[in-house]
């Protein structure tokens, strides 16, 4: 635990000094398994993750883990349960519509099979959405789900398009989000072709053995923080790097085992701890960019500084610019020479292009005047200073990374 909370720490440290906006985020750990997982997500509107954030405190999730607490329903009355006929409602928009009721008073059920064919039926309030990695962790000894065919559901009582626990056949696997508990007078199927349930209270209706309340639904924006209770916010991200505790799960498959102060055997603990180098590039990329191109944090620039010879074609020039360069590279800046014989407006735009966080340009006036112009990429300021002040100015500049 130590070791992994300093590889966390050490993380956060590495992404910052990229100078990427990014959200250590509480991850699932997917099919490397063990215990906790954090992500650290670079923010980006094309990411592949979708985050939840929450602006009041520290909390951030993927939106595969993002814990939600249950949503509580204003209190009523509760009513008798009673079968109506729906025709030709086999979807919740079309439920609620016939029954003129608000959709949060419906709930909705969505049958999967594992890779074993052992059928699920998870239950949610008709605007929820399954999330499937929450209700594979809710059912022991499952890997993968995939939409269940409808012998499956039939077998076990039930009908497709109109499910409810009530009348589902002892033994099978029923997941039912935690929010749904908190209802009262819902609508829900009656698992017979065009008939619902009124009047469903899943506290007093939903006895089946062994049933599971669970959190199994999708974070949305405006859900509660788990934390604080603030609303979260939906983002998107492109994940550079996870931290996971693995406990004994490999350590036992594999035998590897120590012994303690008493000659006693145990397995080792684990830690899994990796950067996607390249997923890092790209997300740096995203963040910092602008119309001429890529505009690279300091920490990370394929160099810090480049001088361009404006005429390398001019001797004098020339010869300034190799001068700079090498009292740049004494400072221990890094530092690229452009004397490529092509005309200033190439080298300028394939500067702005690559995206060098300093531009020091050597013309005509730096050779006969001591006049040396810096431009700052991030920001398009340009700067002149003597040559006998540029360096530290340089240095100066660089700072802000």
């Amino acid at each position: 635990n130590e070791s992994y909370r300093k590889m966390s720490v050490a993380y956060t440290n590495i992404f910052t000094r990229c100078g990427l906006n990014f959200r250590a985020v509480e991850a699932d750990s997917g099919a490397i398994g063990g215990g906790h997982s954090e992500e650290f997500t670079v923010l980006a509107p094309e990411g592949e993750s979708r985050i939840a954030c929450c602006d009041a405190c520290s909390y951030a999730a993927s939106d595969e883990k993002a814990a939600l607490r249950p949503i509580n329903a204003p209190d009523e009355a509760e009513l008798p349960l009673a079968k109506v006929a729906t025709p030709h409602t086999s979807t919740i928009a079309l439920l609620a519509e016939y029954l003129k009721i608000p959709v949060e008073k419906t709930i909705k059920a969505v049958a999967y099979q594992t890779e074993d064919d052992v059928l699920i039926l998870a239950f949610l309030r008709g605007d929820h959405e399954v999330n499937e990695i929450k209700l594979v962790n809710a059912v022991p000894g499952a890997r993968e789900l995939r939409m269940a065919d409808e012998e499956a559901i039939r077998a076990v009582g039930g009908c497709p398009g109109f499910m409810s626990p009530i009348g589902i056949k002892k033994g099978t696997h029923i997941i039912v989000d935690a929010t749904v508990m908190k209802m009262y007078n819902a609508v829900a199927g009656a698992n017979e072709k065009d008939v619902h349930y009124k009047g469903v209270n899943p506290a007093r209706d939903f006895t089946n053995e062994g049933l599971i309340i669970t959190d199994i639904r999708l974070v949305k924006e405006g859900d509660p923080c788990p934390h604080c209770g603030a609303p979260l916010t939906m983002t998107r991200g492109i994940e550079a790097g996870q931290v996971f505790t693995l406990g004994t799960k490999y350590s036992e498959a594999m035998g590897a085992k120590f012994l303690d102060e008493n000659g006693k055997e145990h397995p080792l603990l684990m830690g899994c701890y990796g950067i996607g180098v390249g997923r890092t590039m790209a997300a740096a990329i995203e963040q910092n960019n602008d119309k001429d191109g890529i505009c690279w944090p300091r920490a990370i620039a394929p160099f810090e500084v480049v001088v361009v010879a404006v005429n390398a074609k001019k001797d004098a020039q020339l010869a300034c610019a190799e001068e700079i360069y090498a009292e740049c590279r004494k400072v221990k800046l890094d530092t690229l020479l452009d004397d490529r014989r092509e005309r200033a407006g190439v080298k300028f735009k394939d500067c702005d292009l690559i995206g060098y966080p300093i531009r020091i340009t050597v013309g005509p006036k730096a050779v006969e005047e001591g006049d040396i112009e810096v431009k700052v990429r991030k920001t398009g300021e340009v700067f002149h200073f003597t040559r006998e002040t540029y360096i530290e100015n340089v240095q100066e500049l660089l700072k802000n990374p």
